[in-house]
């Protein structure tokens, strides 16, 4: 645990940036998708890196940026203030990049901001419910089950 914990010291966010998603940055998130679905995601069989495109269609995508290499983004539903991904690169979790992600989410929201956890997924439920995500719901029928929070804050 200590070589973790120095290994994330090293790495600076203070140059953290937030911008819009452009086109040429459609690879390198598919591959930070890519590769969280399949670290993590074990109930998603044969994921594919043309995913991302498919689940982010019309969705609002905000990246995090840190010394030109993008670090994290999140996607968000305007239409509904559903907060649809928040993925960080491997390697960069820990640092703050997520929280960041989440103010500009909370910042676009037109109402209190959801989102959707699997239930397995117990550091994302440690995460939001940190940031004052309060779980509104359970759906026990979903393949995998999974909470639905709601952001306490607004």
């Amino acid at each position: 645990m200590t070589s973790q914990k120095n290994f994330l010291q090293t790495k600076s966010t203070k140059n953290l940036v937030l911008r819009a998603m452009q086109p040429d940055d459609s690879e390198a998130l598919a591959r930070i998708y890519l590769g969280a679905r399949q670290h993590n995601f074990s109930w998603v069989k044969h994921p594919k890196l043309e995913d991302f495109a498919r689940v982010s269609h019309g969705e609002v995508v905000e990246v995090a940026i840190i010394n030109q290499e993008i670090v994290g983004f999140a996607s968000l539903s305007e239409r509904d203030s559903f907060l649809h991904l928040l993925f960080i690169k491997e390697g960069w979790n820990g640092c703050g990049i997520g929280a960041k992600l989440l103010d500009w989410a909370r910042n676009q929201a037109t109402q209190a901001l959801e989102l959707k956890v699997v239930t397995a997924n117990v550091a994302a439920q440690r995460f939001y419910e940190r940031e004052g995500f309060l779980a509104a719901g359970k759906s026990v029928f979903a393949k995998p089950q999974n909470l639905t929070y709601r952001d306490g804050r607004k």
